[in-house]
């Protein structure tokens, strides 16, 4: 895969990786860890001074008079200045690390947002919102904290096992192995849980079980309502308690098995000096005399100074637990990263559409995975052409193609085979964000912002004027509404209890159509939540939206296609007939039919004759 911007290539380290979003703050996290070491460093200085007061007093013993006052003095500064080059030190490398980890935080959320915009959007379906929140929240915070402060922990953690190896064998190398023992010890029992590869990929696997956990349960809460409705539980819902099962019998795994190996290695490392006071019985056992001072030095010395090697140790074990986390989510940032994006033409080879006529040419589609063999085809060699400034009606049974071939114009996809082009050129030539600029959406499924009514319309086109936007509701029918809310156009749609019907939220949407002012227009059941009442002002609403404009309309209300230029009928991802409404009819085929379902449709009501010509009560 090629190289990302902000990033690194996946064949780098996960380290190199996690620096490489930092871009050009790498500086910053380099002198951040050279600090850190610095610090770490540091922090054994006051050992030093300490164990060069002892020496002193035991030299003069017990004559205490005879102790160099300035001497003393300058060894205390010298610790003092241990301890504050160690936690200023400290605090610098904090200061550089969480600079550089903000910006790597901001640089990847924004090439995340980016590349799911730049994806087909059955893949970012397919993803699921409760994944991508998790990618976006816990993964791209996680490699925040690591770069904020595991990364100057790890450059401490390992300068402090040098610095330690080299106090432990300046004095005594006797004291010095059996410290080094108890390292061992430790390590051996760390090692054998990370080592353990059945309890690593179930760590992995556990990460994963989350995130179908958390997916499960956004669809369960937002499904709440037929839940309820039917009498359903948590536990009939199959996935959330599959999901739940699963997440649980892996953590009880996990946590099962580190409940013997964390509190040993725990026990070992704080205990160091069970390691070295029987070797210093044993040594001390046959000394007398002068040879006693300096041994009993060394032993004081090393007593005071193993506990030191829990503190550096624990750092090391909880950055390498921190490098396994940070891989998992390296690798769930990489699945999304990973999803190809829609081709883009290259520099100079986007062609910009000079008309705005709209057709298909023997398009086929399948929303099966690229290359996947024997996937059913939502459309099967559909051509047709819409003329700049014509309507044409797409009608069909659910299910037919009708609103793929809306998404197609669009580019929400690419097709699997043939064309589709706008003024005589193929989109896939047309730079996105000039596609974009020529197409307006009224789709029947309508997201309204958690922002005023205002800024949900001008989301449209940002440099409207709030008058632009109120004249653009106002041909949508959605004027009297928004006024009637209690802060009118500056109300927080969301907030206090403040909600639109089906009906109200489309006209929003047709609002922000009206405010685009783009030459083609697609809508895709556009009117399906408005009531008999206002359609016909929807209807207007339309007349003013579609005005010399090119149009793809779908509907199943087939009274709002009966004045298109064309109607085409797709049934069974192809197309079945053509023509205008008059014609179709006098055809007597598919349109045909479905216009006489639908005018009986429309005349059935209760105690009235079904068309299967049963009484319905």
């Amino acid at each position: 895969m090629a190289k990302r911007k902000g990033g690194a290539g996946k064949g780098e380290s996960w380290a190199a990786r996690v620096i490489g979003f930092t871009g050009g703050g790498r500086w910053l996290i380099y002198l951040s860890m050279a600090l850190s070491a610095l610090s770490s460093a540091c922090s054994f200085v006051p050992f030093v001074a300490v164990y060069l007061v002892v020496a002193d007093v035991v030299a003069v013993y017990p004559d205490f008079a005879a102790l160099d006052a300035a001497r003393m003095a300058g060894l205390g500064w010298m610790a003092l200045g241990g301890v504050a080059g160690n936690i200023g030190l400290y605090l610098a490398a904090l200061l550089c690390a969480h600079s550089a980890a903000f910006d790597a935080e901001y640089n990847l959320k924004l090439q995340i947002v980016e590349h799911l915009g730049r994806i087909p959007l059955g893949r970012l379906e397919a993803l699921g919102t409760g994944r991508v929140g998790k990618v976006m929240d816990e993964s791209v915070g996680a490699i925040e904290g690591f770069l904020a402060h595991s990364l100057p922990d790890m450059a401490a953690a390992f300068t402090a096992p040098v610095a330690i190896v080299v106090l432990l064998f300046v004095f005594d190398w006797r004291f010095g192995l059996a410290a080094v023992a108890c390292v061992v010890a430790a390590f051996g029992v760390e090692a054998a849980g990370f080592s353990n590869k059945a309890i690593t990929d179930k760590m992995r696997r556990h990460l994963v079980n989350q995130e179908r956990m958390t997916n499960a349960t956004v669809e369960y809460v937002r499904g709440m309502p037929v839940v309820k409705a039917f009498g359903q539980t948590a536990e009939s819902f199959g996935r959330l308690s599959a999901a739940v099962r699963a997440y649980t019998d892996l953590a009880l795994d996990v946590a099962l098995f580190w409940q013997s190996l964390m509190p040993a290695f725990t026990a070992i490392i704080n205990n160091a000096y069970l390691f070295v006071l029987p070797v210093g019985i044993a040594l001390g056992a046959g000394l007398t005399g002068g040879a006693f001072r300096p041994f009993a030095l060394d032993f004081i010395f090393y007593l005071l100074f193993v506990p030191s090697i829990a503190g550096a140790l624990n750092k090391m074990m909880y950055i390498s637990e921190d490098s396994m986390i940070i891989s998992s989510h390296l690798s769930r940032i990489d699945e999304v990263l990973g999803i190809p994006a829609l081709p883009a033409p290259g520099p100079g080879a986007a062609r910009v559409p000079e008309r705005f006529d709209v057709e298909l040419d023997g398009v086929s589609f399948s929303y099966g995975a690229e290359g996947e063999k024997g996937a059913p085809l939502a459309l099967d060699g559909v051509s047709l052409t819409v003329p700049e400034g014509t309507t044409c009606a797409l009608v069909g049974p659910s299910g037919a193609g009708k609103s793929t071939v809306a998404s197609l114009v669009a580019r929400f996809w690419d097709v699997s085979s043939g064309a589709v082009r706008i003024g005589g050129i193929d989109v896939r030539d047309i730079d996105p964000d000039v596609l974009m600029g020529c197409v307006s959406l009224v789709f029947q499924d309508v997201h309204l912002f958690r922002a005023s009514m205002l800024e949900n319309i001008r989301m449209a086109r940002p440099d409207a004027t709030r008058e632009e936007v109120v004249e653009a509701a106002r041909a949508a029918q959605a004027d009297a509404f928004i006024r009637a809310l209690p802060q009118g156009y500056d109300t927080v749609y969301g907030s206090e209890g403040v909600h639109l019907s089906g009906g109200e939220a489309q006209r929003v949407s047709i609002a922000r159509a009206i405010l685009a002012d783009r030459p083609i227009v697609v809508l895709d059941e556009a009117t399906a939540f408005s009531d008999p009442e206002n359609e016909h002002l929807i209807q207007k609403a339309f007349e003013r939206l579609m005005a010399g404009r090119t149009v793809i309309m779908i509907a199943h209300r087939l009274s709002t296609v009966a004045g298109a230029d064309q109607i085409v009928v797709i049934d069974g991802g192809r197309v079945a007939e053509r023509g205008r409404h008059e014609d179709l009819l006098a055809a007597r085929g598919t349109y045909a039919r479905m216009w006489e379902r639908y005018a009986q449709a429309l005349s059935w009501g209760i105690g009235s004759e079904a068309p299967n010509g049963r009484e319905v009560a």
